[in-house]
């Protein structure tokens, strides 16, 4: 089957106001948008990339398969996002985004934050840049020096970027390792140093989900908390690519279970190599 090709339609390009900076789960709530990913329909599900290589493709596998028998109707109910971000220069960041059919539309400032919005039809995407104000800089100097081809070791970074994508609800597996792949090697292409993560969430098939799933993932704990309403373990899992530094230690896995109510079904959260985004659950 031919492959289809990538059609994305801009639908808002504008100047926003700076955001603060109130962290991540902060700035995941303001950067929710809609795109279309036309997903490759004619490739199969092997891959030979090691998790180095690909390190969300290695990832998103392992924690489909530990987690599928832990939500309840399976893996493919639960909600999947997917989250690449870094810091870039304008020129690659311009590169980047017209590698995944992002038209870039009207004039890109070097100043000023701007979210760029594209639509399509099988994926929720956002593209997502913000521009850091000269004021901000160490030097203050925003004057181009020279680039090589990803514009990243000659042209001083001015853009912090952010890619987001929202599964649709009840995707299959292969459409979304499909989308995951083609998203790192638009990054590889461009030679870009962007973190990846994933969070999944959906009602958990039982009690102990989250302990069921660390045991799966042969993950070592590392920090805990527990309100009452929601507990939260993260862990370092030798089987995953991913990780960061939390403090002195090095973690890569983090699970929370939380009840919203009596008589509620309990939910259980997966990120990879952190949470990121609201606990609690879309409506569907």
């Amino acid at each position: 089957m031919a492959e289809k090709s990538l059609e994305l339609t801009p639908i808002r390009s504008m100047k926003r106001k700076r955001f603060p900076q109130a962290g991540i789960f902060a700035a995941l709530l303001i950067l929710i948008g809609a795109v279309v990913w036309a997903v490759a329909s004619g490739k199969n599900g092997q891959h030979s990339d090691s998790g180095a290589l690909r390190p969300l493709s290695s990832d998103f596998e392992s924690v489909w398969s530990w987690s599928d028998s832990e939500f309840a109707g399976g893996a493919r109910s639960a909600q999947w996002t997917f989250r690449w971000d870094g810091a870039v220069s304008l020129q690659a960041a311009k590169a980047f985004a017209a590698g995944l059919g992002f038209h870039l539309s009207g004039q890109l400032s070097d100043s000023s934050p701007i979210d760029v919005v594209a639509s399509d039809a099988a994926y929720k995407m956002t593209l997502w840049l913000h521009s850091r104000q000269a004021s901000e800089d160490e030097t203050g100097d925003n004057t181009d020096t020279g680039t090589d081809a990803s514009g990243l070791t000659a042209e001083k970074p001015l853009y912090d970027i952010v890619l987001l994508m929202n599964a649709s609800e009840d995707a299959e597996k292969q459409a979304m390792s499909t989308a995951i792949k083609q998203v790192e090697e638009s990054i590889a292409h461009a030679g870009l140093p962007l973190r990846g993560g994933l969070t999944v969430k959906g009602n958990a098939a039982g009690d102990g989900a989250g302990a069921r799933v660390a045991k799966a993932a042969s993950a070592k704990e590392t920090e805990t908390y527990d309100d009452g309403h929601t507990s939260s373990l993260t862990y370092f899992s030798d089987k995953l690519a991913s990780k960061v530094q939390s403090g002195e230690k090095t973690v890569n896995l983090q699970i929370a279970e939380s009840v919203s109510g009596t008589g509620k079904v309990p939910e259980l959260i997966i990120g990879v190599p952190l949470i990121t985004g609201d606990y609690a659950m879309q409506e569907k």
